[in-house]
């Protein structure tokens, strides 16, 4: 039986080629990556709105065409009492749960959906969901944690929030590809981004930029209809808002995974010299281990002893000199105890001494 053929290593890519195979694979894969967002987002919306419209007071409206958000002004005359700001307060509380739940819950089928395509695997919206959904409690520990634990460092200064926003930023990724707990994803994550601060920096303020711009093109035309009918109250501003908060989701939560995941990926590789057999392991993937990489992805490393085993290389490292050619075995002597040629003719036998 001959040896199987080794997993295909990867190489550390660059900041370019890092942002670059994540944009591939949000193209490539966007249509699973919306519906994994559609299918989550949306219908939160719509209770989310019904619930905030519900909630309004008597004699106030809300508006979408504010700069920072919904706005709310009175409709007629009257005094808001006690018991309806009660309602108001528990309404507005319940709708930012449904959508907190939301979000992560399409941020973990997205996650899945990436690393999938990262495998050159078939990228299904449902699989995704439904992983996401095993993970979704863990997930909503680790938001928690880590939005508290940045929103210290913002209040103490702003720059341990700026550290420790790039530190986190792999967390969601080791949570659900190594299965780890919450706070040790946190660990796990500043420890991954130890010495590549700047390039995981890098990588997500350029992917907040890219995402952002296509954002911002798509709410122009969204904002100008929202002027034109801003009370959320009434069926066009509901179906309006609903339609705007999903748009966005949709643009931003795939590109958002996509770059975490392929940087993540990225720094198990130059650290712990990752494979694509390693990382579909860890997914419950079955994978051949010579099977070839997507196409997307950047030229393998050269075989081991020329590639350091991580990057960057141990103290010492230098590559392994080329083997040498293996000679050709000699022929057998005619006569005596071997046979005129190998494997020996039928009934040949060695002589009688």
């Amino acid at each position: 039986m001959s040896a199987q053929a080794p997993a295909p290593r990867l190489r550390p890519l660059g900041i370019g080629e890092i942002l670059d195979v994540g944009i591939k694979i949000y193209t490539r894969n966007a249509l699973t990556l919306f519906k994994i967002v559609v299918f989550v987002v949306l219908p939160a919306q719509i209770v989310v709105n019904a619930v905030e419209v519900s909630a309004l007071p008597k004699g106030v409206t809300e508006s979408s065409g504010g700069t920072f958000g919904p706005t709310f002004g009175p409709s007629g005359s009257g005094t808001v009492s006690n018991r309806d700001l009660g309602v108001f307060i528990v309404g507005f509380l319940l709708a930012l749960l449904i959508s907190f739940l939301a979000a992560q819950l399409a941020q973990a089928g997205c996650f899945r959906a990436v690393a999938d395509a990262y495998l050159g695997e078939e990228v299904g919206w449902r699989s995704s969901l439904r992983y996401a959904l095993r993970r979704l409690p863990a997930l909503v520990v680790l938001s928690i944690a880590s939005g508290l634990i940045i929103a210290i460092g913002f209040v103490l200064c702003i720059v341990p929030a700026v550290y420790l926003w790039a530190g986190f930023y792999v967390a969601v990724p080791v949570l659900l590809v190594e299965g780890s707990g919450p706070f040790r994803s946190l660990g796990r994550s500043r420890e991954l981004v130890r010495g590549r601060w700047w390039g995981t920096f890098g990588v997500a303020v350029v992917g907040f930029l890219l995402v952002s711009i296509v954002s911002a093109a798509l709410s122009g035309v969204i904002v100008g209809v929202a002027f034109a009918n801003p009370a959320r109250n009434t069926i066009s501003g509901f179906v309006l808002n609903t339609f705007a908060a999903t748009l966005g989701s949709m643009i931003s939560t795939p590109a958002a995974a996509a770059f975490a995941t392929v940087l993540y990926i990225d720094l198990r590789v130059r650290k712990e010299g990752f494979d694509l057999l390693l990382l579909a392991r860890r997914l419950g993937v079955e994978r051949e281990p010579g099977q070839e990489p997507p196409s997307f992805l950047p030229e393998p490393v050269q075989p081991a002893g020329v590639q350091p085993p991580f990057w960057p290389p141990p103290p010492g490292w230098t590559p392994d000199p080329a083997p040498p050619e293996p000679a050709e075995p000699e022929a057998p002597e005619a006569g005596g105890d071997l046979p005129p040629y190998w494997p020996p003719p039928p009934g040949w036998k060695p002589e009688q001494s």
